[in-house]
């Protein structure tokens, strides 16, 4: 009987630090900015470009709608598909201006960061950025409809979108290939762009 107990706690044991160790050989999660956008005569009017930038290089950005950024559908993820932005300070720019404010990355942390810019607002804001595309697929499909984003992003089919369907993103996260549940956005690959359809449709 004891050995049965052994073996079982073993079993669980292995259970329990399999997830870590897949999460670990898996590319790093972004880090999620959003916040208030204050110039020195007003909060930021709509259609300023809000840049992530560590060490001179952009890793996200995200558009002002309502004197805020980074919330939806603008969210700003700065990325980190090398696994080596933990720990580094992240600057942010509005209309290519330096804010006061600066963060610490860390995979997969959501930061509220309100930004203070040292200047007046300027007369016109910069270009929107062209979103950065996930690499091409190739190969026809279109964008997904509203309907089918709807129906994917809950992967376990309970009616809502939660913890559990962000475990089994998890799980999958960096995997590539075709008819994979946790590919939302049917790109071939489970990645960042799946990541925000989770957190734009997350209801728990």
């Amino acid at each position: 009987m004891k050995s049965v107990l052994k073996i079982f706690a073993l079993f669980i044991s292995i259970g329990l630090f399999l997830p870590v160790f897949v999460f670990a050989q898996s590319p790093s999660l972004p880090h999620q900015f959003f916040g208030a956008v204050n110039f020195s005569d007003g909060l930021a009017p709509d259609g300023f470009v809000v840049e992530a930038s560590i060490n001179g290089v952009v890793v996200g950005n995200s558009v002002t709608a309502a004197g805020n950024y980074g919330y939806s559908p603008n969210l700003l993820f700065a990325l980190d598909n090398q696994g080596v932005y933990a720990g580094e300070i992240v600057e942010f720019y509005v209309d290519s201006i330096k804010a006061n404010e600066t963060a610490i990355f860390a995979n997969g942390n959501p930061s509220q960061i309100n930004l203070t810019i040292p200047a007046l607002i300027p007369t016109t804001p910069t270009p929107t950025p062209t979103p950065s595309g996930g690499g091409g697929g190739g190969g026809g499909g279109g964008t997904p409809t509203t309907e089918t984003i709807a129906q994917k992003v809950d992967m376990d089919n309970n009616s809502k979108v939660d913890v559990l369907d962000f475990n089994t993103l998890m799980v999958h996260w960096g995997e590539t290939g075709s008819n994979n549940v946790a590919d939302i956005n049917s790109d071939g690959e489970v990645d960042v762009f799946d990541f925000n359809l989770l957190m734009i449709n997350w209801t728990l």
